[in-house]
């Protein structure tokens, strides 16, 4: 059995390295790449080396999601290797032009948080995070991308591991099963801290938000019915027993919701006042990953109907139903 080799990049992310996985044989590949840094790609080609390797000898990179940590280096590798970059049909337009995607993005994510009722500072400093994003990211040729349907088989480190689309964090994302082993390249699917559900604009085009933490949570009771031996995560170190995690996460996810029940019944309708009351201690440069949690939970509450948002003068508030 071929194990992939881990290999942690830095990110300048609360939620530590990336990991790239690399695996040696029949031909060299790397799942997922990092940012598009000088210190991402000293890290890398050291990695590489260790192993007999260059850029150069790079054959393919295989993408699990549209996220910057998980792609921005891959345009760079290209420009360095013969390699091809795969990714899911659904990510082929983040591969080859990531500035119309990343600009509709952006549009999309100031529709939603303009009725959350946050400062003009607060939306100033998401905005002006995301928009430094294209700096750590390139495209790609469009002549050097396969695309990969999200319900097929890849052979990866010459072993066929089935494709499986787990949306919720992120609506592009995917992950790798080897049923064989029960090897599971996770993504970001399953990590030591719950995944934050990003924002995203909706894959068919629409102005609808697809909430993302109820999709989360129908792509862990997924992943739990597998048969795991080990999970390589997207961060941090690779681990076992993805039952336990999943139950601890599920539970946690039960709790913040019902605090945040808790706080509206109390009289924290707006989405600031939620924000603060459940994750004042945060830094602000910490409150993105936060603000993505906040808005699934009053997702899930009012999906079950516990809750109800109405808007006045533009402005979004709850109320509980029962």
């Amino acid at each position: 059995m071929q194990k992939p080799i881990q290999i942690p990049l830095p990110i300048p992310y609360a939620v530590g390295p990336v990991n790239c996985y690399l695996f040696l044989d029949p031909t060299p590949t790397l799942v997922d790449c990092g940012l598009k840094t000088d210190a991402a790609w000293d890290v890398l080609t050291t990695a590489l080396a260790t192993h007999g390797l260059a850029i150069a000898d790079l054959q393919r990179v295989i993408i699990t999601h549209a996220h910057v940590d998980h792609m921005g280096l891959a345009g760079k590798i290209a420009a360095h290797s013969p390699a091809q970059i795969w990714v899911a049909d659904i990510n082929y337009g983040w591969a080859v032009d990531l500035p119309q995607k990343w600009q509709q993005r952006l549009v999309f994510m100031q529709e939603v948080i303009c009725p959350l009722g946050l400062s003009s500072e607060q939306q100033a400093a998401i905005l002006t995070g995301m928009a430094r994003t294209p700096t750590l990211w390139d495209s790609v040729p469009a002549e050097r991308v396969v695309t990969f349907p999200l319900d097929g088989i890849l052979e990866i480190g010459g072993q066929p591991w089935q494709t499986i689309y787990t949306p919720g964090h992120s609506n592009t994302q995917t992950c790798f099963y080897q049923a064989e082993t029960g090897q599971f390249l996770a993504a970001d699917m399953l990590l030591a801290i719950t995944p934050t559900p990003v924002i995203e604009e909706p894959l068919d085009g629409s102005d609808e938000r697809v909430p993302g933490l109820p999709q989360f949570l129908d792509s862990l009771a997924l992943v739990e019915a597998l048969e795991i031996a080990w999970v390589y995560p997207g961060h941090g170190a690779p681990f076992t027993d993805h039952r336990a995690l999943i139950q601890r996460q599920s539970t946690r996810i039960a709790e913040r919701t019902a605090q945040c029940y808790t706080l509206i019944e109390e009289g924290h309708h707006t989405f600031p006042a939620l924000l603060e009351a459940m994750y004042g201690q945060q830094p602000m440069a910490d409150r993105f990953s936060a603000l993505g949690m906040l808005v699934g939970y009053l997702d899930l509450l009012e999906a079950d109907g516990l809750i109800k948002g109405r808007r006045h003068a533009g402005t979004l508030s709850f109320r509980v139903t029962t």
